[in-house]
């Protein structure tokens, strides 16, 4: 095996993944660029590219993430009318956390981002890019309203894949006050209804009655 083939292959003798800074340093010199061009900045957050909210509210996220070897995007919105629960059950609001969001794998799951070393997370990101990116680009123009992002949620909640079900916050939760917001106020009562009825059944009282102020 020559050099060159070493260098552009996962093997254990390079494996050297880069650390924070490094990765901090290869988006904002690839991914930083591309989506400042479309309004997206990562001035306040580092790995968290964000426009300004729109006129109904929304704001669009994309967000860097990454576990060992293996990096990934999540694309999605927040909502300037919508809470966070906080670990202490209390509402809260945050201005650069993902309401509702996909996963790269939702756009191609045969394409990942590796971070085994610093040359090949470079590749790998540039070809990510190059590829893929502008398919999140287009999920991300089709959410500029509150009724799009109330089809995108009601999607994740009828869908029987595991990983909607342990979203945070869950979008059935997302969904309620987007209907609020809305004007939908009986439909989003009826929610309400239901998902805190989906709570009680695991006793969690005091989000029960945060919901029910």
């Amino acid at each position: 095996m020559n050099l060159y083939t070493l260098l552009n292959i996962e093997h254990f003798s390079n494996l050297k993944p880069p650390n924070a800074q490094q990765i901090e340093d290869i988006l904002n010199v690839i991914i930083t660029p591309e989506l400042n061009k479309i309004g997206l900045d990562n001035k306040s957050k580092k790995y968290i590219w964000q426009s300004e909210y729109n006129s109904e509210g929304i704001k669009k996220i994309i967000q860097f993430s990454y576990r060992g070897t293996r990096g990934n995007f999540f694309v999605g919105t927040n909502f300037k009318s919508v809470p966070f629960v906080t670990q202490n059950k209390k509402l809260a609001y945050y201005n650069s956390k993902l309401h509702l969001s996909e996963n790269s794998e939702y756009f191609d799951a045969n394409k990942s981002i590796t971070l085994w070393n610093a040359v090949l997370f470079e590749k790998s990101l540039k070809k990510y890019m190059r590829n893929n990116f502008g398919k999140k680009l287009d999920f991300l123009t089709d959410l500029e309203t509150i009724e799009a992002n109330i089809a995108f949620a009601q999607r994740q909640i009828d869908s029987t894949d595991f990983q909607y079900k342990i979203h945070h916050p869950s979008p059935k939760f997302v969904l309620i006050y987007l209907h609020e917001k809305l004007g939908n106020i009986a439909q989003a009562k009826k929610l309400k209804q239901l998902f805190l009825k989906e709570k009680d059944d695991s006793d969690d009282i005091k989000f029960i009655n945060l919901m029910s102020d």
